[in-house]
């Protein structure tokens, strides 16, 4: 099944039951989470898609869209993307089409885990504003795209 980027970068701020009524979600499962948390969740894996909401409310928080899979490197994303995004994606391209980043976080280690480099940036036309936060492997391919609202971007 196929799931609209576009149309759901859109519809943070929504409620769960109106991106459902959209149709933008292929899934009958509703998000789940551990009780007591403020988050629930939704992990569309085949289509490399990974929705959270806010439980009070079901209210769409972030989603993150899987570009790599370390596991399978003949994965692709599924889905069509927004333009000019694409499913392969390198740093200096992103910097080429989108500038400098806002914000950036150099490659580091955490308890013996390498990370590569994270960066932000703002996203146009978006209903409400909205950024994009790209997290790439230690070669400097995108693998991580997630889209939540400016506001709620702790950094």
């Amino acid at each position: 099944m196929t799931v609209n980027v576009a149309a759901l970068i859109q519809s943070l701020g929504k409620t769960y039951r109106e991106i459902m009524d959209a149709g933008l979600i292929p899934y009958i499962t509703k998000p789940t989470g551990f009780s007591g948390d403020d988050v629930i969740c939704l992990d569309m894996i085949k289509e490399g898609v990974f929705l959270s909401f806010y439980r009070e409310g079901q209210i769409f928080k972030e989603m993150t869209l899987r570009m790599l899979n370390e596991k399978n490197e003949k994965y692709r994303f599924p889905n069509k993307l927004p333009s000019p995004l694409v499913p392969e994606m390198n740093r200096a391209w992103i910097h080429n089409k989108f500038g400098e980043p806002d914000k950036s976080q150099p490659p580091q280690m955490i308890m013996k885990h390498q990370f590569g480099w994270t960066e932000l940036y703002p996203v146009i036309n978006a209903h409400i504003p909205t950024s994009m936060q790209i997290s790439y492997d230690l070669q400097e391919r995108a693998k991580y795209i997630s889209f939540l609202p400016t506001k709620k971007v702790r950094w």
